[in-house]
């Protein structure tokens, strides 16, 4: 039988970051316990089609270390209940600093937590206060002391490349503080100016100004330099490892394996069909009030879209696509598809293959080398 990873969203947070996009707001009073209710009705509805075992948890948000005490851990008994958990499975939380308690830590532990995922961005205060991030450096040492007090020592670490004010030397000393912590993981993040943030009109306005593209690069070749130098390898274009500590859950998606989606606007991929759940939470609350579902916007993958997507993804990695493997899946003739655009990414030394693996040789431009397989 096929197995899933499960994706639990909690779209709560302390503050809104002034570059955040994704679902996620400040809550009402008693707003908190009642989503966890209803994403409890979610999954005990959802999970009556879902027979499939589950391999991995992933709980994203938001900032699901603000739930109150004893909300995750309904959330998780309610999971273990109506969902068949290998005794293997990775289970990764995400949480801010200074959301993450010796307590807290402790409550992730009970609820079988293996991996922790802390949203540090920069160690610098003054970026962190352009971000509106509501911590501080020294929060984040606290906070990955605490998991590894309570035995979770399989802690990422998130930070920002490319932000306004950042410079060399403050990516440097970020470096060099969290690769000083007893960390396995770093996720290294360009910043993305999404439309209608706080940051999208600051910059608009020209209150603060984008490092330059070439500027960009550089911070992003000395992060891959200098992770590599501290036993991070990377294997994908934004993740760092220590060796045996890639990331399940992100593997999964690369792999175009299948993931359940549960929780305010999350999106799902299951049997070759994409869903999402809708994302206003009154119409959330009101749906499973009634015992209605939440998936909206079913699409069926197409042969083609498959296919481009299976390339998308590969050629993130260091890994890169199996062209042997992608010939077998879609009974196609990869280096002869796509000829022409090989023909022009080789001669430009813009991909490799080798061993049958095609890869790109500048990651940080992949989103247009990509581009160019897609009609």
């Amino acid at each position: 039988m096929d197995k899933i990873a499960l994706y639990i969203h909690i779209p709560f947070c302390i503050s809104k970051c002034s570059y955040c996009a994704f679902c996620s707001f400040v809550p009402k009073q008693n707003e908190m316990e009642k989503y966890v209710e209803h994403l409890i009705k979610e999954i005990e509805l959802v999970s009556k089609d879902c027979l499939k075992p589950v391999f991995s948890i992933y709980v994203g948000g938001g900032t699901p270390s603000i739930l109150p005490s004893g909300c995750l851990k309904r959330i998780f008994d309610s999971i273990r209940n109506n969902f068949t958990i290998l005794k293997d499975a990775s289970i990764t939380i995400e949480a801010n600093p200074n959301s993450f308690s010796l307590h807290k830590a402790k409550e992730y532990k009970k609820c079988g937590c293996t991996r922790v995922s802390f949203g540090l961005q920069s160690a610098d205060a003054d970026v962190l206060k352009l971000l509106n991030r509501a911590h501080t450096y020294s929060d984040c040492v606290q906070a990955v002391n605490n998991a590894c007090h309570v035995g979770i020592t399989d802690i990422n670490v998130d930070i920002l490349l490319g932000v306004p004010t950042q410079n060399f030397d403050i990516l440097k000393d970020t470096l060099e503080k969290i690769v000083a912590l007893p960390i396995t993981h770093v996720s290294a993040y360009g910043l993305i100016i999404e439309p209608k943030t706080k940051l999208a009109k600051q910059i608009g306005d020209g209150e603060v100004v984008l490092p330059s593209e070439d500027v960009a690069v550089d911070m992003y070749d000395y992060v891959v330099e200098y992770l590599k130098n501290h036993g991070f390898s990377r294997y994908e274009i934004s993740n760092f490892a220590k060796p045996g500590y890639q990331s399940v859950h992100n593997k999964n998606y690369w792999a175009r394996g299948q993931y359940l989606g549960l929780g305010l606007a999350a999106y799902s991929f299951i049997d070759g069909v994409h869903f999402e759940n809708i994302s206003d939470l009154a119409s959330y609350f009101a749906k499973l009030d009634r015992g209605e579902d939440c998936r909206i916007n079913f699409e069926p993958e197409t042969a083609k879209t498959a296919q481009e997507e299976t390339i998308m993804l590969a050629l993130r990695t260091d890994k890169g696509l199996d062209i042997s493997a992608f010939n077998k899946k879609f009974n196609v003739d990869f280096e002869k598809k796509y000829e022409m655009v090989l023909e022009k990414l080789l001669k430009d030394s813009l991909v490799k293959i080798e061993n049958g693996f095609l890869r790109i040789v500048d990651m940080y431009i992949s989103n247009s080398i990509i581009a160019e397989f897609f009609d």
